[in-house]
């Protein structure tokens, strides 16, 4: 059976729309953090995201000889799509962070599958330094679920 042909271009520019809403979910949360400390460390995950879709851009204009230009209509996760009222209350920011997991881990699966596809070893480096990456989020994003989680447990108990 012969594989369809795949298409880096669209991949990437698939990533780099994810590593944009990635920031913006990121950037939201933290203006809505309860606490600086808190508020100071997802600022640095909005900010490996930012920096994550530069690394991409780059790559992708040297591939391609253009630099990446957004489409506005792309949503890779409509659930990150959020309002600010949305982190107002334990069960919305619950949904919330359970979305972000999960799209963590499908960032990091997708670069694992780009880095097998990418033809030379500088390429496939940085899908995997990125998927490590992802994966890194992955963890913290279920280290502040684990938190928010018994917080509400805890309030309930009272």
């Amino acid at each position: 059976m012969a594989e369809c042909g795949f298409d880096m271009k669209s991949a990437l520019a698939y990533a780099i729309h994810a590593e944009i809403q990635a920031h913006e979910f990121y950037k939201t949360w933290a203006q809505n953090a309860r606490t600086p400390a808190l508020k100071k460390e997802i600022s640095e995950l909005a900010d490996w995201e930012e920096t994550h879709k530069d690394t991409l851009s780059k790559y992708y204009e040297e591939l391609f000889g253009e630099p990446f230009t957004p489409d506005p209509n792309v949503v890779v996760d409509p659930a990150l799509r959020v309002q600010a009222d949305e982190f107002k209350d334990y069960y919305s920011l619950l949904r919330l962070i359970s979305t972000a997991y999960l799209s963590e881990l499908r960032a990091a699966e997708f670069y694992e599958e780009l880095a097998e596809k990418a033809e030379s070893e500088e390429t496939k480096l940085m899908f995997r330094d990125l998927a490590k990456m992802e994966r890194g989020h992955m963890e913290f994003v279920r280290k502040r679920y684990d938190e928010l989680r018994g917080e509400l447990e805890g309030r309930l108990m009272l």
